[in-house]
């Protein structure tokens, strides 16, 4: 991996790692999907994929995990 790329995943782990835990497991989750969006991102520059739907699927689901987990504690806080 060239040393540029590697800067720049470090700085996005670097990042993660910072961002407030919202739901248990939720660093892992943002981790892996933006670890699947440069994965897609370096598939796209081998085989010319449609990129765009791709990461917006992506991020639609991180979305919608992340509404769901907000939903559950926020029942769990209410009873």
């Amino acid at each position: 991996m060239p040393l540029n790329e590697r800067k720049i995943l470090d700085i996005i782990l670097n990042q993660c790692n910072q961002v407030p835990e919202r739901y248990t497991g939720y660093r892992r989750e943002l981790l892996e999907t933006i670890s699947e969006i440069v994965l897609l991102e370096r598939q796209h520059k081998v085989i010319g994929t449609n990129i765009q739907v791709k990461i917006n699927d992506k991020v639609n689901a991180a979305g919608q995990l992340l509404a769901r987990k907000r939903g559950q504690s926020s029942e769990a806080g209410g009873k």
